[in-house]
């Protein structure tokens, strides 16, 4: 081989090496190009939800549908009414056989108690889960969009293509599904906290599953939510109708006095 054709073949190999070089580079560039912002996402899944006024100023709703339990209530439905007031408070009312009767669970909460009435008598329970759940509707959405937000990876939920959006939490982090296609909240998975008893709790991973959505005054409020726990399935609330309250009644997050001689019939409905 005469010095000529050393050269060349010199040549030929550092154009491999450049070219090897480069293609790893420019498919990172062209995934970093298709990839989008964290907070572009964010942006699109509150206009879907009906915008940053509409969940700066979330309505009163009444909702009226089924829960499913889990555990030994799995594959069983109950009926439920729900009234979310717009900071989050909610009382729900649970109706269930119990011992060939009908009965209806009550259960208020208003940030600063939550109580439940299971029969005749009205016990404090633990404020944490309910807290957390008020923490992470809708408008948790514009929370998101304010915590340096930042993408963590796609993948698949509820059938749907997503981008998963990552953002500081309490002792951890919420990841944010957010669709492809339209932008909707897909799923929300969040640091949560539960019970055990005897004053004790423990952490846990909470996710909410939306699989479907309603417009409600210009809102798209979830009306099937499907809710996990560690990963277990803990729980599906489907919504039949959902309507705007319009005036909030104080009487629906208050335990009625006992002492009063004469109870409304609406009242003993509670």
């Amino acid at each position: 081989m005469n010095g000529h054709e050393l050269r060349r073949h010199a040549v030929s190999r550092w154009a491999i090496v450049v070219v090897c070089a480069a293609v790893p580079l420019l498919e990172a560039s062209g995934l970093r190009a298709q990839t989008p912002e964290a907070r572009v996402l964010l942006e699109k899944a509150i206009a879907y939800h009906g915008g940053r006024a509409a969940l700066e100023s979330m309505p009163h709703l009444k909702s009226t549908g089924t829960l499913e339990g889990a555990g030994r209530m799995a594959g069983r439905t109950v009926d439920a009414v729900f009234y979310d007031r717009a900071d989050g408070a909610l009382r729900s009312e649970i109706t269930f056989e119990f011992r060939g009767r009908k009965t209806t669970a009550v259960t208020m909460y208003d940030g600063t108690m939550c109580k439940r009435r299971f029969r005749s008598t009205w016990d404090d329970i633990p404020l944490d889960e309910n807290r957390e759940r008020a923490a992470h509707r809708l408008p948790f959405l514009l929370v998101a969009l304010e915590r340096n937000p930042v993408m963590a990876g796609e993948g698949t939920e509820a059938g749907a293509d997503v981008w998963r959006v990552e953002v500081p939490d309490g002792r951890g982090k919420a990841v944010l599904s957010l669709a492809k296609d339209d932008g909707r909240l897909v799923a929300l998975e969040y640091p949560g906290t539960e019970a055990e008893g005897m004053g004790t709790k423990k952490e846990v991973v909470r996710k909410l599953v939306y699989h479907g959505f309603r417009d409600v005054g210009g809102l798209h409020a979830p009306v099937d939510t499907e809710m996990f726990k560690d990963g277990v399935f803990d729980g599906r609330v489907r919504i039949d109708t959902v309507e705007i309250i319009a005036t909030w009644d104080d009487g629906w997050l208050q335990v009625p006095d006992p002492r009063r001689r004469f109870i409304p019939g609406e009242e003993l409905a509670f």
